[in-house]
């Protein structure tokens, strides 16, 4: 499979019923190592800027691939991660805004 053919297919865990988004990995990033060789880290930084609406932040997110969350340092090749797997984004819960007790005058 040449470089160019190389793409995940990426899907939001709490969209169950929305399609997977198609992502394809950039090849001139990594000159001669295979693409494999991405890291988590980079990874989510690609489909946050593909999932703009949905994933505003990749410190938000977690991957998920064959049921094991993903870490940042290690990469595709370290997970088994193939052209054409689908990995799951799951979003982090937003922090609860700090909420002060109404005062009365």
């Amino acid at each position: 499979m040449s470089l160019s053919d190389w793409h995940l297919a990426v899907k939001l865990a709490d969209q169950p019923l929305a399609p997977k988004s198609i992502l394809q990995l950039p090849e001139s990033e990594l000159g001669e190592y295979s693409l494999g060789g991405y890291s988590i880290s980079f990874l989510k930084q690609l489909i946050a800027g593909k999932l703009q609406e949905s994933v505003p932040d990749p410190e938000l997110i977690d991957l998920i691939y064959c049921g094991r969350k993903l870490k940042d340092d290690q990469t595709l090749d370290f997970y088994g991660i193939q052209p054409g797997s689908t990995v799951h984004v799951l979003r982090k819960s937003w922090p609860e805004p700090d909420q002060k007790p109404e005062t009365k005058p």
